[in-house]
């Protein structure tokens, strides 16, 4: 999967309130729920938006990987900045040291 990219949100708080009482009561994953949206959105609209040949390409395979289940998991980017956050903290340990 390519690199990742992130979204922030801001919803009025009505809005954001009715939302969470959703997912809550019905065991819905906020970020899951919202991906779902996301991924829905561009199967429904993908074809009706004008793009080059190779960002036509890009969002093709991208979708495929969605429907293969090739996706990273709320859990698993987590997993993964933390790791890239101990590695840097050790690299500018390292670069500490050399200087």
């Amino acid at each position: 999967m390519n690199q990742l990219k992130s979204i922030t949100l801001r919803l009025p708080e009505e809005e954001y309130w009715a939302f969470d009482a959703i997912c809550t009561e019905k065991g819905f994953s906020k970020t899951g729920k919202i991906r779902e949206f996301i991924r829905r959105l561009i199967k429904e609209e993908i074809a009706s938006v004008k793009m080059s040949a190779e960002e036509w390409d890009r969002v093709k395979a991208g979708v495929k990987e969605i429907e293969e289940g090739k996706f990273t998991t709320f859990e698993e980017l987590k997993r993964d900045l933390q790791k890239r956050k101990v590695g840097d903290k050790e690299n500018f340990k390292q670069r500490e040291k050399k200087y």
